[in-house]
C-alpha cells in the first residue's frame, strides 16, 4: 500500500536489536506488553512515530515473527491497519486474521494478544481514552456511562475502512511535507478533534446506534442554551431558576427538555460535566491539590462528589492525582 510515515522521522529502534530493548522502547509509546520471539538472533525492527495532541501515529515492523501479550491497554484505543504481511489478533473473546488493507481496533478493558509474521508492518493510531470519551459525550449531548468498545475488525468493503485509510494517508502525506519540529506545530488539538469525529462517526462501536439517534434529533433551542450556559459556568453555583432564565423558558419546561432530549435532569447534566472536567484536570494538572481543583470547578460538597467520582471512574479523585504524579 502507498501509505507510510515519512522517513523524515527517525527510526526509534535503529540502535535496538535485542528483544528486551525493543520491548521496552515499544512499551513506552504504545502500552506495556510482553513480547516473545520464537527465533533467536538480533532483530532489525523499525518504529516511526508522530506526536499528535492526545494521540500518536506510529508505524511498527519487527522484522521477525513475534508473539505479543498486550494485556489491557488501559488508557488508549489503538486503531490499526496492516500495511504488509499478516497478523492474528485476539481480544474480548474474538480472534481475527489480518492482512494488507485490514483494519482493526483494540479497545481498553479488553485483553489483547497479537501474533505477527516476519513481513508484518502495521500503521497505528493511538488515541487517548479520556479524550475520545469526552468527544463522544459532546456528540451525544450526554455522558458516557458504559465503556466505548469498537468492533474488533472491519473488512475492506466497509465504508469506514475506506474513510479511515484515506485519513491515515492524509496524515502520512502531511508528515512528508514537514520535519519533526514543524510537525509539533501542525498536528494540534483541532486536528485530533477532527480525527476523533471521523472515528466515532464512521467506525462501528457500542454507541453507534445511540449516536445516530442523537445526530438525527437536534436539540431544541432552550435545551441547547441551558447546556451551553452550564458548560460556560461550571465554576459557579448553578441554580435551576438561573438556568431557566438563561434558556428563556420555565423551570418545568427546562426539566422536561433535558429529560426528553438528554435523558437526564439539569442537575444530573451539571454533575456529569463537573465529573468529566475534574477528571481531566486531575490528569493534566498533577502539581495542584485535589481541593483546589474541586473549588475551581464549582464543587463544594467534597464527600458526595468524591463518591460520585469513584462510581464514575472506579477510584477516588486522590488516587487519580497520585497515579498521575507517579507517571
Amino acid at each position: 500500500m502507498e501509505i507510510a510515515i515519512s522517513r523524515r522521522n527517525r527510526n526509534r529502534l535503529i540502535a535496538s536489536h535485542a528483544r528486551e530493548d525493543i520491548e521496552r522502547e515499544v512499551s513506552q509509546v504504545l502500552c506495556p506488553h510482553r513480547m516473545e520471539v520464537p527465533h533467536r538472533g538480533p532483530l532489525n525492527a523499525e518504529l516511526y512515530g508522530v506526536a499528535l495532541h492526545q494521540a500518536m501515529l506510529l508505524e511498527l515492523h519487527y522484522g521477525s515473527e513475534t508473539h505479543i501479550d498486550a494485556g489491557d491497554i488501559g488508557n488508549h484505543y489503538l486503531f490499526r491497519t496492516t500495511l504488509s504481511g499478516q497478523c492474528a489478533l485476539e481480544s474480548g473473546g474474538e480472534r481475527v486474521s489480518l492482512r494488507a488493507g485490514s483494519l482493526s481496533v483494540s479497545s481498553p478493558a479488553r485483553m489483547s494478544r497479537i501474533v505477527t509474521d516476519r513481513e508484518c508492518r502495521n500503521l497505528l493510531l493511538r488515541i487517548d481514552r479520556q479524550a475520545l470519551e469526552v468527544k463522544l459525550a459532546e456528540m451525544l449531548n450526554d455522558s458516557v456511562k458504559q465503556p466505548l468498545v469498537f468492533d474488533l475488525a472491519f473488512d475492506n468493503a466497509h465504508t469506514g475502512t475506506t474513510v479511515f485509510l484515506s485519513t491515515l494517508r492524509y496524515l502520512c502525506n502531511l508528515c512528508d511535507q514537514f520535519d519533526e519540529p514543524a510537525q509539533e506545530r501542525i498536528f494540534g488539538r483541532d486536528l485530533t478533534q477532527w480525527l476523533m469525529t471521523v472515528l466515532l462517526s464512521q467506525l462501528p462501536h457500542s454507541y453507534s446506534a445511540t449516536l445516530a439517534r442523537a445526530s438525527s434529533s437536534p436539540l431544541p433551542v432552550h435545551v441547547r442554551r441551558a447546556r451551553d450556559y452550564i458548560d460556560a459556568h461550571l465554576d459557579e453555583p448553578l441554580r435551576m431558576d438561573a438556568l431557566a432564565r438563561a434558556a428563556g423558558v420555565s423551570t418545568r419546561t427546562l426539566q422536561n427538555g433535558f429529560s426528553q432530549f438528554l435523558n437526564t435532569s439539569p442537575g444530573g447534566y451539571i454533575r456529569e460535566r463537573r465529573l468529566e472536567a475534574v477528571h481531566r484536570a486531575l490528569q493534566t494538572q498533577s502539581e495542584r491539590s485535589v481541593t483546589d481543583i474541586f473549588i475551581e470547578h464549582g464543587v463544594h460538597s467534597f464527600g458526595h462528589f468524591a463518591k460520585a467520582y469513584a462510581r464514575r471512574f472506579g477510584c477516588l479523585p486522590s488516587a487519580t492525582a497520585k497515579r498521575m504524579v507517579r507517571n
